[in-house]
């Protein structure tokens, strides 16, 4: 009997996490997706400080992490969306600060926290959750680990490649893939 009670907890555990991740993604959608397109837009209409634009960017994001957080508690998974959150909160001072600017660049910075939260993502996506059409969140977990250790190693060597454009394209690969999973998720409950 007890077996039975402890299963129902840790299913209903469960449960609660994967609501809270729905909904965190549900949040996370549309906030992901206009700062991708913010971070696609501004370089083209106009000279724009790359540094203070990917600040801002990751500000936002970690805000919106934390928001996320207080709103959900301590609820299965909170560790890991502590840690990503501190980790967003870190890039966004190392990048405004310019502390390590003698030791890393902007593009090694960002390269590394894209290929971090990529490894997040693909963990998250492969862990958490038990769809079958979970993949798209994993491959957007490694589309981000690509785009930062494309960033990291410096290649590929155009003009046009940035760390702007890296972080913006992830930002529309999250958003799009939040957008997927929650309405796949919404359209096969009964």
């Amino acid at each position: 009997m007890e077996d039975l009670q402890n299963i129902t907890s840790v299913e209903k555990k469960r449960q609660n996490a994967i609501k809270a991740s729905r909904t965190m993604l549900l949040m996370q959608w549309p906030a992901y997706t206009v700062l991708g397109m913010v971070g696609l837009i501004l370089p083209i209409l106009g000279s724009v400080d790359e540094i203070s634009l990917i600040g801002t960017i990751l500000l936002i994001t970690a805000l919106m992490q934390m928001v996320i957080i207080l709103t959900y508690g301590i609820n299965p998974g909170f560790g890991w969306r502590l840690f990503v959150m501190s980790v967003t909160f870190l890039a966004f001072a190392l990048i405004i600060n310019d502390w390590v600017a003698s030791f890393f660049t902007i593009e090694q910075i960002l390269g590394g926290y894209l290929a971090g939260t990529g490894g997040y993502i693909v963990i998250e996506g492969r862990y958490s959750f038990s769809s079958r059409h979970i993949e798209s969140v994993v491959y957007c977990g490694y589309f981000a680990g690509v785009m930062g250790l494309m960033l990291f190693t410096g290649w590929p060597d155009l003009t046009w490649w940035s760390p702007t454009l890296a972080l913006s394209l992830y930002l529309l690969a999250i958003g799009h893939t939040a957008r997927v999973f929650v309405y796949k998720e919404k359209n096969l409950k009964p």
